[in-house]
C-alpha cells in the first residue's frame, strides 16, 4: 500500500508536470498560429491535474487530545489542547458542509458489506481520556449529534468516584483525567465509544544518546519517561518534586509498546521487549473490560506509534482494530488499520477566527484526497512554526 504522503507528493508531481507540458505546447501552438486551438493542451492539462488533485476514497479520521479552557497544567497543551469554541466551530463546519461523521463501528460495518461510503465521511476521535472531554468537548458533541471514540489510558483513571460538572452545569476543574463513573457515562451513551490507549503511555530510552539533562524547569515535559514507577498517574501533575534526582540524563526515547527498551545494562532482548508488551496490552484491555463490562477490541497507539511486530501482539491479546496506519482508509485499505490526522489549536499561529476555520478546512480536504488544499496547509504549518515555539519533551 502507498502511504499518504507519497501519494501526495506523486499527485502534485503529475499534476504539475501536466500544466507545465500543456502550457509549453499551448504556447508553441500559439507561436505558430494555432488559433483557438491553441488553448486545448493547456486546458487538457489543467483539467488532468484537477483530477490528480481531488481524488475520492479517502475517508478522514481527525485526532484531538485536550478540549480546554485551561491547558496550562499539560507541558504539552500548546499542541495538543484546543479551545472549546475552536472546537465547536470545528463541529459546525462539519454538520454545516454536509459531512457525514461515522462511528468506527459504522465505518467497519459499511466497509464489511462492500458499501461506499459518501464522498464527505469523517470519523472522530479523542486521544488520552481527559477530563475536559467530559466537561467541554462531550456536551458540543451532544448538541450536534456527533459520534465519537475516545481512547483511555487504564492507568490514567482518575480514582474519583462521582461525575464532575461539565460546561453545562458551570465547570470549574479541567484538569486531569475522566474517572470510573464518567467513563460509565459516557459508555451508555449512543454517541460515544470508549476504547483503549494502552496501560500507561509511558516511553523508554532506546539508545545511550543524551538528548536533555532534568532540570526544575523542564522536568514536567518529561513526565512520559517516569510514568511507569507512578502510584496514582491520574495526577501525576501534582506533583511538587521531579521524579528524578536533578542533572539526571535524558536519553533517546520513543514509545514504551514498539521500543526495545535501552538502559546502562544493556538493551532487552526482543523476547524480553515482547513480553512486556503483552503484559501491558493486556493489563490494559482487561482494566477497560472490568470496568465497562465488555470486551474491549479497539486500540489506540500511544504517539501514534505501531510496528508490525506490536501489530501482532495486540491482535494475539484481542485487539482487532488498530490506529497507527499511514494511508487514507480508502476502499481496499484493511479497513481494521486506522489512518488519522492530528488537528491542533493555533493551526496557523495567532491569527482571527476565519484563518483557523479555513485551516481545519484545508486539513481535512487534504485528508479527505483534496489535495489543491495543500498549498494552505503547508503555508499554515510555517506560519505556525515561526509565531510558536517548538514542542518541548517527548509528550509533546
Amino acid at each position: 500500500m502507498i502511504d499518504r504522503q507519497t501519494r501526495r507528493k506523486q499527485a502534485w508531481q503529475h499534476a504539475s508536470l501536466a500544466v507545465l507540458l500543456g502550457a509549453l505546447v499551448s504556447l508553441g501552438l500559439a507561436l505558430f498560429g494555432g488559433g483557438w486551438f491553441a488553448a486545448l493542451p493547456i486546458a487538457a492539462a489543467v483539467l488532468f491535474a484537477g483530477s490528480r488533485l481531488h481524488q475520492r476514497g479517502p475517508v478522514p479520521v481527525i485526532v484531538y487530545h485536550s478540549i480546554s479552557e485551561q491547558p496550562d497544567w499539560l507541558p504539552w497543551g500548546k499542541n495538543t489542547s484546543v479551545r472549546p469554541d475552536v472546537f465547536e466551530r470545528h463541529v459546525q463546519i462539519l454538520v454545516r458542509r454536509g459531512w457525514t461523521v461515522y462511528s468506527t463501528e459504522a465505518f467497519q460495518s459499511a466497509r464489511a458489506r462492500g458499501l461506499t461510503l459518501p464522498d464527505k465521511s469523517v470519523m472522530v476521535h479523542f486521544d488520552d481520556g481527559y477530563l475536559d472531554n467530559w466537561v467541554a468537548a462531550v456536551p458540543i458533541l451532544r448538541r450536534y449529534g456527533v459520534p465519537a471514540t475516545i481512547f483511555v489510558s487504564a492507568d490514567f483513571i482518575d480514582p474519583s468516584q462521582t461525575p464532575r460538572p461539565t460546561v453545562v452545569d458551570g465547570a470549574t476543574e479541567w484538569r486531569g483525567y475522566m474517572n470510573v463513573a464518567e467513563l460509565r457515562a459516557l459508555e451508555a451513551d449512543p454517541l460515544i465509544e470508549i476504547a483503549c490507549h494502552g496501560a500507561d503511555h509511558a516511553r523508554v530510552p532506546v539508545s545511550d544518546h543524551e538528548v536533555d539533562r532534568l532540570t526544575a524547569e523542564n522536568w514536567r515535559y518529561h513526565a512520559p519517561l517516569f510514568w511507569r514507577d507512578a502510584e496514582n498517574k491520574s495526577r501525576w501533575f501534582e506533583a511538587k518534586q521531579p521524579p528524578a534526582a536533578l542533572g539526571t540524563r535524558i536519553y533517546q526515547s520513543d514509545s514504551a509498546l514498539t521500543s526495545t527498551m535501552w538502559s546502562a545494562e544493556g538493551t532487552e532482548s526482543q523476547t524480553d521487549c515482547d513480553a512486556r508488551v503483552r503484559a501491558n496490552l493486556i493489563r490494559a484491555r482487561h482494566a477497560l473490560r472490568d470496568l465497562l463490562g465488555r470486551e474491549i477490541d479497539f486500540l489506540c497507539w500511544p504517539y501514534d506509534r505501531v510496528t508490525n511486530k506490536a501489530a501482532s501482539i495486540a491482535r494475539e491479546v484481542g485487539f482487532q482494530t488498530l490506529t497507527g496506519g499511514r494511508g487514507e482508509n480508502r476502499e481496499g485499505e484493511d479497513p481494521w488499520l486506522l489512518s488519522r490526522t492530528h488537528i491542533n489549536d493555533f493551526a496557523a499561529g495567532p491569527a482571527s477566527d476565519w484563518v483557523e476555520d479555513l485551516v481545519f478546512r484545508a486539513k481535512l480536504g487534504v485528508a479527505a484526497g483534496h489535495y489543491w488544499w495543500m498549498p494552505v496547509t503547508a503555508w499554515a504549518r510555517r506560519r505556525r512554526a515561526k509565531h510558536l515555539p517548538a514542542p518541548q519533551g517527548p509528550g509533546a
